[in-house]
């Protein structure tokens, strides 16, 4: 089985000066890649529709997004999706004992 290339990369010249800046300031410096990755993962996540993150998890309930790449997507939006269809079941779900129709 061939390994997949898990790099992605783009043209940023003003982007590494700017983090070689910052890097040579702090002490300790900067953790370029971890910066990148949680930029790309906000970046992600604001470009996604309501339509698109409920699309998205459907599909992570079928089994076809693994848990990761949910979590990277949705991220908090999972529990959120979760506790209105819960809320929107238990009201399709009522009682309606008592209640009369004339």
């Amino acid at each position: 089985m061939a390994m997949e290339n898990d790099k992605i990369q783009f043209r940023g010249g003003a982007e590494k000066r700017a983090s070689q800046l910052l890097d040579q300031m702090r002490l300790g410096g900067i953790n370029v890649s971890e910066l990148a990755r949680r930029g790309l993962q906000e970046k992600l996540r604001e470009t996604l529709s309501d339509e698109e993150k409920i699309q998205l998890h459907q599909q992570y309930e079928r089994g076809e997004i693994s848990d990761p790449v949910a979590e990277i997507l949705l991220g908090d939006a999972i529990e959120e999706i979760e506790r209105e269809r819960t809320a929107f079941e238990d009201a399709a779900e009522l009682d309606t004992d008592g209640v009369f129709q004339d």
